[in-house]
């Protein structure tokens, strides 16, 4: 057992690279065969099946368009007999007729007749007690029309005369070939299959409809090859057939729709509801044994060519892809006593000597990629923050996506914290504007894979987007949609957000930073989220007055609260009313405080004593953006 052991795994390891793909080739090959045997097979037991549910979904989508129709044409002509134009005609008689009724009728039959989806021929009125027909050409007299006009032997004058006794008021008769037979013409009309309804107490008037029954069934049915589509009566007489011949077994009784299978045809059938008819489809199954047959004689030879191809092909391929491969295993056959044991994990010799290589040269890879890419990403930064503060420097030599001036357009974020957030949450702030520059570079990549956002100072991120054209409505959408998310966090910090217009030149991109640095300061004072794309005008106010100022001062040295207080008060609300911006506010509060802090330096007074130990803050511009409810706040 160890011997038979030990010769196995000798054979595992000097199984060559050629054998092991040309074995897989075949197995693959063996597979892909038994498959679509297996699927023809599937597919030759099934399609019998699905024969039956094509045809009969046909003969119903058939039974449909003929049902509605016949419906259609059964209301359009009962809508004639009660209409009043034919109540008078019924009343009057031959001498007393009402032309210009007559006229009328006339006119509304060529207007109705020329929809040519209701497939009528003509509509006759058929007065039998006086002789006459109207029709869409006039008014003729009955034997002439039925005997030159609309000449079949099957339905003659004494034909309609009989029909006009039975108590039927709707009745559909077998279509039939007419033609028109006068001095002036001899010519065939076509298939028409006539429709008559009337009162059925009324034995002397009739409408009879000419419906075209060949165009009907163009238009409502799918034909077969072979097929042979018709149509019974309520009394099993035949209507129409679309072959002329009529060869039909009889029906089972108690059944509204099936099949049923003769030797080899197959018969579909189905009775329409509302007129009674049935309609039967007969589909030959000669054609599908015939088609049969030779789908398996196709597929065979398909196979057979098929198995041959890919064995040759699979030998091919096998041995090209062998033969390079062995001399790149003789060029770095000398390493081969420098693989890593848990590398040799394939049954393939070759690849035991390759995979190490290849894992090194991998892993060599992407520790590149991943340090080339991070210093791209910092080159890329430091070049672009060296064009927004002007640093002449190397930084030029760096190749950005501005450089090919493409249209592009800046949006700067100041974010400005609360003091909820330094007592309420548990974070460093750096962290915070880091995560911050992190999810605003992530929405807007997914706007544009070139976008680039970077940190400009410890308060300020700097989105730069691109756009292939002008327009750059999807910029403010994009940031329509960021501003909504932001928003979740103005009770912990403000958001200042300024968007300038799409420059094309890069020459233009300091001048664009500066002036989305200009809209920045534009906030005013509040709680929201402020967003702005350009300049507003400013009134100039000066505030305070000397008169003001001198007062404040001497109330400030004298110590005088009671006054220095009351009058900040008014000043900051005239601030207010003049529509002074949050950095002006700002100013002037660092101006009192300077001063407050001046006039305590004079009088020796040291200013640690208030505010509980603490020097009282001088803010910068930074923070001129802090909320403030009102004026007084």
């Amino acid at each position: 057992m160890n011997l038979i052991a030990r010769f196995s795994n000798k054979i595992k390891d000097q199984i060559s690279l050629f054998y092991t793909m040309f074995c897989s080739f075949i197995a693959i090959i063996l597979l892909l065969v038994s498959f679509n045997y297996l699927s023809y097979t599937f597919f030759r037991n099934n399609i019998k099946s699905e024969l039956i549910e094509n045809n009969s979904l046909n003969l119903n989508t058939t039974v449909t368009n003929y049902e509605k129709h016949i419906k259609l044409i059964k209301n359009f002509l009962l809508g004639f007999l009660s209409s009043n134009d034919t109540q008078l005609l019924k009343s009057g008689s031959t001498s007393t007729m009402h032309y210009e009724i007559v006229t009328k009728v006339q006119k509304d039959l060529q207007h109705t007749l020329g929809n040519s989806l209701l497939y009528l021929d003509n509509v006759l009125y058929y007065f039998e007690d006086r002789g006459i027909v109207i029709e869409k050409d006039g008014t003729r007299d009955a034997a002439t029309m039925f005997s030159r006009f609309y000449r079949q032997p099957d339905y003659s004058i004494d034909f309609w005369n009989r029909e006009m006794e039975s108590a039927d008021s709707f009745k559909i008769y077998p279509a039939a070939a007419f033609r028109i037979d006068t001095a002036f013409a001899q010519k065939p009309i076509g298939s028409l299959m006539p429709v008559m309804v009337k009162n059925s107490y009324d034995h002397h008037f009739a409408f009879i409809a000419m419906l075209e029954s060949s165009k009907m069934f163009e238009s409502f049915h799918q034909p077969i090859a072979n097929g042979q589509f018709l149509i019974f009566g309520p009394n099993g007489r035949p209507v129409f057939s679309s072959t002329g011949g009529i060869d039909l077994p009889p029906l089972p009784a108690n059944s509204a729709k099936g099949y049923f299978k003769i030797k080899e045809t197959y018969f579909f059938y189905q009775k329409g509801a509302a007129t009674g008819l049935t309609y039967v489809e007969i589909v030959p199954n000669r054609r599908l044994t015939e088609q049969i047959k030779k789908l398996n004689i196709v597929m065979l030879i398909l196979l057979l060519l098929s198995l041959f191809i890919s064995l040759v092909v699979s030998f091919v391929i096998a041995k090209r892809f062998h033969n390079p491969l062995a001399s790149i295993i003789r060029s770095i056959q000398p390493f081969n006593a420098n693989i890593h044991p848990s590398v040799k994990s394939s049954w393939i010799k070759e690849f035991n000597l390759i995979s190490s290589k290849l894992h090194d040269l991998s892993q060599s890879n992407q520790d590149i990629h991943k340090d080339l890419n991070a210093k791209n990403s910092l080159l890329q930064q430091f070049a672009y923050f060296s064009r927004l503060k002007m640093i002449q420097g190397n930084a030029g030599l760096v190749q950005t996506s501005i450089d090919n001036n493409k249209p592009y357009r800046l949006v700067l974020f100041h974010i400005d914290l609360k003091e909820r957030f330094k007592t309420e949450v548990d974070s460093d702030p750096y962290r915070f504007f880091n995560y911050c520059k992190e999810f605003i570079n992530a929405h807007f990549t997914e706007l544009t894979e070139d976008s680039l956002t970077f940190q400009v100072e410890k308060d300020q991120i700097l989105s730069i987007l691109f756009t292939e054209n002008d327009a750059g409505d999807a910029h403010l959408q994009s940031l329509n949609h960021l501003v909504s998310i932001l928003e979740l966090d103005v009770s912990f910090c403000n958001f200042t957000i300024a968007v300038s217009p799409i420059r094309k030149q890069s020459a233009d991109f300091a001048e664009t930073y500066r002036h989305v640095l200009d809209l920045v300061k534009q906030r005013k004072l509040g709680e929201d989220i402020q967003v702005f794309t350009e300049p507003i005008p400013q009134a100039e106010f000066i505030i305070p007055s000397p008169t003001e100022e001198s007062e404040l001062m001497a109330n400030l040295q004298s110590g005088n609260d009671t006054v220095t207080i009351p009058l900040l008060d008014k000043l900051l609300d005239n601030l207010s009313k003049s529509g002074a911006l949050a950095y002006q506010f700002q100013d002037f509060s660092k101006e009192i405080v300077n001063k407050t802090i001046k006039i305590l330096y004079l009088q020796n007074i040291s200013i640690n004593q208030f505010h509980n130990g603490s020097s009282p803050r001088i803010v910068s511009f930074e923070s001129s953006f802090a909320p403030v409810s009102s004026p007084r706040g």
